[in-house]
Parts: C-alpha cells; structure tokens; sequence
C-alpha cells in the first residue's frame, strides 16, 4: 500500500523498565517526522506488546514533557499528512512482521470525554480506507475509542488472540478495566 506521508526516520528502540506490569509490553520504538508545513517535529511510538501487536502513538515533540501530550491539540491543521505517516509506519511494521496487529486509542481532547471522541471517529475514518478488511478484523470499543486491527492469518492460527490482546491491556491498563 502506498501512502503519501511525511518523510521519517527510526530514532531507537527503548527497552528501559516503565510503570506498570511489564511482561505484555515488550519494548517501544520510537520514530520522528518534521512537518514541512509547520516545520514542527512529531515523535512517533510504536509500542511492542506479546502476540505480535503493536500500538501506535505519536504526539508533537514539544509536548514530550507533559502529561497530556497525547490530549493536546496542535493548531497546526495537518492532521492528515500526521495521521498518513502513522500508517505508513505501520505499513512498514506490518512487512517486517507479517504477523503483525495493530492498536490504537483516538485520545480524548482536554475537554472532550473518553467515549468517542474526534480524533477516534478521524483515525477509524482513515483505518477503514488504508487498512481493508482483506487482511485484518477490524475491532472497535465506541466508549473507550479504541482500535484493533487483528490479523486475520494469526487469528486463525489462534482463535484466543483477541482474548488473550484484551486481557493483556487490562492487566497493563486500568483504563480498560
């Protein structure tokens, strides 16, 4: 699949201890793209997790040190050209692991609740486009606004791996719960 997107580079794979349980989250790489628009630089996070899934998160690099960095809204107005290098990412993941799947959380703006929120409804938008039904189940959670692209290869290879996907997140994560 070809996806116009911004050019980026592997900056590096971290390994380092992190809070919470740490035997489903494997590592994290982490990624980085600058905006020829806004000049801005974005970090992207591909977070390594058991089963072969990998979830993707990526904020601008001005907003590392905060807390809300994923809830924050740029005022950039390029969240197409963002959103398209995610996926190419994640298209080159998906060649090197051709048992790869795919996570998201469309987060939550500062003053927009958690149960379908903007950036969820755009990146399920652009999922559905990009990523067709041909080779990935397509699961979502509206109240959590959660994404799963399950490979359907693994899935049947393994009819638990959704199971075993969602009961990893919610050992890891209170907020699935």
């Amino acid at each position: 699949m070809e996806i116009k997107h911004y050019p980026y580079r592997f900056v590096k794979k971290v390994t380092e201890p992190w809070d919470g349980p740490q035997g489903f989250l494997l590592y994290k790489y982490l990624y980085s793209f600058k905006s020829p628009k806004s000049h801005q630089t974005y970090w992207v996070w591909v977070e390594v997790y058991e089963h072969h899934l990998y979830a993707v998160k990526f904020h601008l690099k001005a907003h590392r040190d905060s807390s809300k960095r994923y809830n924050l809204m740029t005022g950039l107005n390029e969240p197409r050209e963002c959103i398209y290098t995610c996926m190419a990412i994640m298209a080159e993941t998906a060649k090197k692991d051709p048992r790869a799947s795919f996570g998201f959380i469309g987060a939550n703006r500062v003053d927009e609740p958690e149960e379908n929120t903007s950036r969820f409804r755009v990146y399920r938008r652009y999922t559905l486009t990009l990523f067709g039904p041909g080779e990935y189940e397509h699961l979502v959670n509206i109240e959590k606004s959660t994404y799963l692209l399950i490979n359907k290869k693994e899935l049947s290879a393994n009819p638990g791996l959704i199971k075993d996907i969602v009961e990893g997140f919610k050992e890891l994560y209170p907020y699935f719960d």
